[in-house]
């Protein structure tokens, strides 16, 4: 499955290139700050749609924003080619007036995208989230809203971001995020226990069809890597695929996975995770809402039954027998300054109770007598994830790294994770003055150095060298470009180009209760004749939406709510039946009006 993977990542890349259309705009450079959002929310059709395909921003320049860009309809913002000597466009914020930004509503980002079926490129840009005053910075690059659009992030550069770099609110969306770099983003300078290069899912995010995070650099985070909360990805579509990327010094769990399935974990590096050493509850109520057996690595939450009747209407409801999360081929390293900073008596805290009872609880995972950090931290799967291995939670070939040979400036690992521990523990927040990417040490933050600072190609004699699927380095191949073409030959060498579901299985219809369309998908573990047939709960034909032949495969269609007559149809609950000659699958559907 690993190698089919490659291959569709191959053609999806192809697919998506980013060749510039003949409609294309040059969005001249200005001094003014505002001007580009201006000039490209301004810039539409009678109907609200993009007049061009494509915004292209100067090289070597950096444009000020007041405000987000606000996007609607499907475009490509594109920085130009830059030579030796130069750095790519460059989006920074600026303070507004009276040193409050003028960037509304929560979150902050420099985009934000709307609509639904749109698709969604950027391409070539250096995004600077600090503000120009220095006294804050930008939430994150982008957030999604609307349903079922395609977003395409592409060497990408964001540094300085505050809390979560790329954030999902839509429905159904499809996200593809290659060959970026993520550095020197947090959750607020106290060290809070979120974050995120990605988040989606839970109550603050959405839903995905589809999530491709690929040989991208993700560095300083002041809390997770990843985020990926209950049921993000929308059960009979595609694995979230994360490969091939280099995950360094992340405070916390290089991924957060509460409950969820579908997700695919090869070929990353992971340098200096944290891993959640806590035991008790990160806001203080009393001890531990952390599994005890300590975390590793790759914490997988448990999950139970779903009983939620609005997820289970919409069909959001996992399987928590066959959850289909895997990790394959990674590596994980730490230095010996993370090493030495738990090597050390536990932290304690005193909780006070409502009866003024005082209770002392100390973190016996961090270090001391009563645990070890060889046992509780430098492992790469936790107790609780080596437990559900019958569900559908597995790894396989995933070592210990030594050797490396990085050369990772200490201050992070010894400030910077360890004032978050000591704010964890002690429950107050934290009082430093000095911002959160200070351990760079930027002289002027309002400037990005350029190139960034980063070397993180390794020891050809480290055993991570050749622990990726095909023989070939792991984590993000940018920084060994003989391999990347290589690995980039091998995976278009491979006949099995497509992911090839394992069952004939029906997904729950999307949105639902829907008005006026939804969309219908399925699965096919082999081809065969299938029909897709709609019905009144009377039993009466109403669409016929497929009958044909079929590959093996993913399927989807779209229903408008007519009849095979073109009329529409009245309020109700309708069914939908799949059937391929040996086996018929019904579900239910409400069109509201």
């Amino acid at each position: 499955m690993i190698k089919a993977i490659s291959s569709r990542v191959l053609i999806i890349a192809s697919l998506m290139s980013f060749v510039l259309a003949q409609d294309t705009m040059m969005v001249a450079w200005s001094g003014t700050p505002g001007y580009l959002e201006s000039t490209i929310m301004g810039d539409t059709l009678a109907d609200g749609t993009q007049a061009h395909d494509v915004y292209l921003l100067e090289s070597n320049k950096v444009y000020l924003q007041l405000s987000e860009i606000n996007l609607y309809s499907s475009c490509e913002i594109a920085g130009a080619a830059y030579g030796e000597g130069e750095h790519p466009a460059t989006i920074q914020p600026i303070g507004g007036s009276e040193g409050t930004s003028q960037f509304t509503g929560w979150p902050q980002n420099n985009f934000k995208t709307y609509g639904m079926h749109q698709t969604y490129k950027f391409h070539n840009l250096l995004m600077n989230g600090v503000y120009a005053d220095e006294i804050d910075a930008l939430f994150g690059v982008l957030a999604t809203y609307g349903e079922s659009n395609t977003i395409v992030v592409d060497h990408v550069t964001s540094v300085h971001n505050s809390v979560i770099t790329y954030f999902n609110f839509g429905a159904a969306e499809r996200w593809h995020l290659t060959n970026n770099t993520a550095v020197q983003y947090t959750s607020y300078p106290g060290g809070m226990y979120f974050g995120g290069f990605f988040w989606g899912g839970g109550g603050w995010g959405g839903t995905l069809k589809e999530l491709l995070v690929q040989n991208n650099t993700i560095e300083g985070a002041h809390g997770e890597g990843m985020v990926l909360w209950d049921n993000t990805i929308i059960n009979g579509y595609n694995d979230a695929r994360v490969n091939h990327n280099t995950f360094v010094n992340i405070i916390n769990w290089p991924k957060f996975y509460r409950g969820g399935n579908n997700s695919v974990w090869t070929n990353n590096l992971f340098v200096n995770m944290v891993s959640g050493p806590q035991t008790h509850n990160s806001h203080g109520q009393g001890p531990s809402l952390n599994h005890p057996g300590g975390h590793g690595y790759m914490a997988t939450l448990s999950q139970s039954e779903c009983t939620d009747s609005l997820l289970l209407a919409l069909g959001r409801c996992w399987d928590n027998n066959d959850r289909e999360i895997h990790y394959n081929n990674n590596a994980w390293h730490a230095t010996d300054e993370m090493l030495a900073l738990f090597e050390m008596e536990p932290w304690c805290w005193d909780v006070t109770d409502t009866n003024d009872v005082v209770t002392t609880y100390c973190d016996t995972m961090i270090g001391g007598p009563q645990s070890t950090f060889d046992y509780n931290q430098a492992r790469w799967m936790d107790d609780s994830t080596a437990a559900q291995a019958v569900n559908g939670v597995t790894e396989t070939n995933n070592v210990n790294a030594p050797a490396l040979g990085f050369n990772l400036d200490p201050i992070y690992v010894t400030t910077q994770i360890g004032r978050t521990m000591d704010w964890l523990d002690n429950k107050v927040h934290d009082t430093y003055t000095d911002r959160w990417w200070a351990h760079q040490n930027d002289d002027n933050w309002i400037v990005v150095e350029w190139p960034l600072p980063l070397d993180f190609t390794y020891s050809t004699a480290s055993v991570a060298y050749t622990q990726s699927e095909y023989g070939l380095p792991v984590g993000d191949l940018n920084h060994w470009p003989d391999a990347l073409a290589q690995w980039e030959t091998l995976s278009a060498d491979e006949d099995d180009a497509t992911y090839t579901p394992k069952t004939f299985a029906l997904s729950q219809n999307y949105p639902n209760p829907f008005n006026p369309t939804t969309e219908i998908s399925f699965t096919m573990d082999k081809a065969s004749d299938v029909s897709l047939t709609i019905y009144n709960m009377l039993g009466q034909k109403v669409r016929v939406l497929e009958n044909a032949l079929l590959n093996a495969g993913t399927h989807s269609y779209t229903w408008d709510g007519q009849d095979e007559l073109g009329q529409s149809v009245s309020t109700g609950v309708y069914l939908y039946t799949l059937t391929n000659g040996s086996q018929t699958i019904s579900k239910k559907m409400a069109l509201m009006k």
